[in-house]
C-alpha cells in the first residue's frame, strides 16, 4: 500500500509540468457538466411531462364524424330504431323485438375520407358518458372496423376486420372508461372471413367506423343518450419518447466523446511522455483502489467478509441469490467468557481460528461474513435448508474435533433459514438469527432450521 502511495505521488509530481498543456482540456471538462446536467433536466422534464401531461383528446360525438343508426330489420328482425339530436347529445330511440335472436339497435360513426380510416393505434382509452333508460339493465357493446390492405373491400363489410368488446353495463353515474387493449377479434367474424395468420391480431390502425351495438334481454323501448364518445392518448407515446430520449443521451455522449478525443489529440498529439505519465498515474490508482476496495470489505481480524463485503457479493455475484440458497447465522458460545477469563487476545486467536475453521469446512462458492463480534454468517447458493442443516451439523462436529488455545473447548450454536422465490435477504437473515435464538435457549452447541410453512414448523438437531 505504501508502495503504491509513493507510487502515485511520484506519477503526479512528475505530470505536473504537463499540467499547463491541459488547461483546454480541464475547461472542456467544465463545459460537459453543464451540457449533461442540463439534458438531465430536460429528460426529467419530458418524462415528468408525458406522465401527467402531453393529453391528446379526439371528440367522435357533435359534429366531427357522420352519424346513422341501424337496426336488425336488415337480417329479418323486427327493432327499430331512430336518431335524434339534441345538441352534442345523440340520442337512440330501440324499440327491441325479440323475432330476431339477436336484435339489436347500431349507432355508428363513419371515418372513411378518400378511403382512408381513422388511425387509433396511439389512443390508449376509450371514455363514455351517456345514460340509459328502457326495461332492465344497459347492455351494449363496441366495434372498431379496421380496414386493411390486402383484405378489406370497400365495398364488402365482411372483409373490415371486427374488432369488439361485448357485454358492457353503464355505472351508475354514466361514465365508463375502456382501454384499448380490452378490445378483440370477434370470432364469429374470424369463422366468416376466414382471415390468414397475418390478419388475425387486433388492429386500429384504419378504423373505418365505430359502431355501439345497443341489444336488450327484454323487449321494450329503450333510449340510450350519448353524452360525449372520446379517445384518450398522448401526443407522443411514452416508447417513443424514451426512444428519442435515448438517442438524445447518445449522440450526447458520441458527441462528447469525439470533441473529447480531437482534443486529446490536438494536446497530447506531440507528448508521448505525458501519455505515459498519465498512464503510470491510472495504474497507481487503479492499485490503490484495489487495496482500498478489499480493505473495506474484509474484516482486518479474521480475513473474511464483514457486512459491506456480503452487500458487494450480493450485488457482483449473479448466482448467489439463485434459488435455493440458505443462510447459517452462527454464534461461539460463551465467547465473552473466554474474554473474560483468558483475555482479548486469546479471544481474538478464537476467532481466527473459528473463522479458519468454518472457512476450510464451506464450498468455494460459499461466503463466510464475520457479522459483528462472535456472530458468523454463511451464504450458500444452491443449497436447500435440509442441506444448510447437514453443513451446520458438519460444521459442528469440525469445532470440537480443534485443538483450542489455552486447551479450551469452544463450540458454537447454528441457526438455519432458507431463501424462497421473492423473500428479502434480510427476512432470511432475521428467520436463521430467530433460529441461532432458540439454539442457544436450548442449551447451545447445537442446529435449529427455520421451515417454510407449509413445509412444517421448524427442526432441530443437536
Amino acid at each position: 500500500m505504501l508502495c503504491h502511495k509513493e507510487s502515485l505521488r511520484g506519477s503526479i509530481m512528475s505530470a505536473s509540468s504537463a499540467d499547463s498543456s491541459l488547461q483546454p482540456l480541464v475547461r472542456l471538462l467544465g463545459h460537459a457538466r453543464y451540457v449533461f446536467s442540463g439534458l438531465l433536466l430536460l429528460t426529467v422534464v419530458l418524462l415528468s411531462w408525458q406522465h401527467w401531461g402531453m393529453e391528446k383528446v379526439v371528440e367522435l360525438t357533435g359534429d366531427h364524424f357522420p352519424v346513422s343508426v341501424e337496426d336488425d330489420r336488415g337480417g329479418g328482425g323486427a327493432s327499430v330504431g331512430s336518431l335524434e339530436r339534441k345538441g352534442h347529445d345523440l340520442i337512440v330511440h330501440c324499440h327491441i323485438s325479440r323475432k330476431s335472436s339477436w336484435p339489436y339497435c347500431k349507432l355508428t360513426f363513419e371515418f372513411l375520407k378518400d378511403g382512408a380510416g381513422m388511425n387509433m393505434s396511439g389512443f390508449d382509452y376509450m371514455t363514455i358518458d351517456a345514460s340509459y333508460a328502457g326495461p332492465g339493465k344497459s347492455n351494449f357493446g363496441l366495434v372498431l372496423a379496421n380496414a386493411e390492405e390486402g383484405m378489406t373491400k370497400l365495398d364488402q363489410w365482411q372483409t373490415y376486420k371486427v374488432n369488439q368488446i361485448d357485454a358492457l353495463d353503464l355505472p351508475a353515474d354514466g361514465r365508463l372508461l375502456i382501454p384499448m387493449k380490452w378490445f378483440g377479434v370477434a370470432q364469429w367474424w374470424k369463422d366468416m372471413a376466414k382471415p390468414s395468420l397475418e390478419h388475425s391480431a387486433v388492429a386500429i390502425d384504419n378504423v373505418a367506423r365505430a359502431e355501439l351495438m345497443i341489444s336488450g334481454e327484454q323487449e321494450g323501448e329503450s333510449v340510450f343518450t350519448l353524452h360525449r364518445l372520446r379517445l384518450h392518448g398522448k401526443m407522443i407515446s411514452r416508447d417513443l419518447l424514451l426512444m428519442g430520449v435515448v438517442a438524445a443521451w447518445v449522440l450526447c455522449a458520441v458527441g462528447w466523446m469525439t470533441i473529447l478525443t480531437l482534443s486529446l489529440r490536438t494536446q497530447l498529439k506531440d507528448s508521448k511522455a505525458a501519455i505515459a505519465l498519465l498512464s503510470e498515474v491510472n495504474k497507481a490508482l487503479e492499485l490503490e483502489a484495489r487495496d482500498l476496495a478489499g480493505q473495506v470489505h474484509i474484516d482486518p481480524l479474521t480475513g473474511v467478509l464483514n457486512r459491506q463485503g456480503l452487500r458487494a457479493a450480493l450485488m457482483s455475484t449473479s448466482n448467489l441469490l439463485s434459488d435455493p440458497m440458505a443462510v447459517i447465522f452462527i454464534d461461539i458460545d460463551h465467547f465473552k467468557r473466554i474474554n473474560d477469563m483468558h483475555g482479548h487476545d486469546v479471544g481474538d486467536d478464537v476467532l481466527r481460528k473459528f473463522a479458519n475453521v468454518v472457512s476450510s469446512g464451506i464450498r468455494s462458492s460459499d461466503r463466510l461474513v464475520r457479522w459483528g463480534g462472535e456472530e458468523f454468517l454463511i451464504v450458500c447458493p444452491m443449497t436447500n435448508v435440509y442441506q444448510g442443516q447437514i453443513l451446520a451439523e458438519n460444521l459442528r462436529h469440525a469445532l470440537h474435533q480443534q485443538t483450542w488455545p489455552a486447551g479450551m473447548r469452544v463450540t458454537a450454536s447454528f441457526g438455519v433459514a432458507q431463501h424462497h422465490q421473492d423473500d428479502e435477504v434480510g427476512v432470511v437473515i432475521k428467520h436463521a438469527d430467530q433460529e441461532l435464538y432458540r439454539a442457544k435457549q436450548g442449551g447451545r452447541d447445537r442446529v435449529c432450521a427455520h421451515m417454510a410453512p407449509d413445509r412444517g414448523a421448524t427442526a432441530e438437531a443437536a
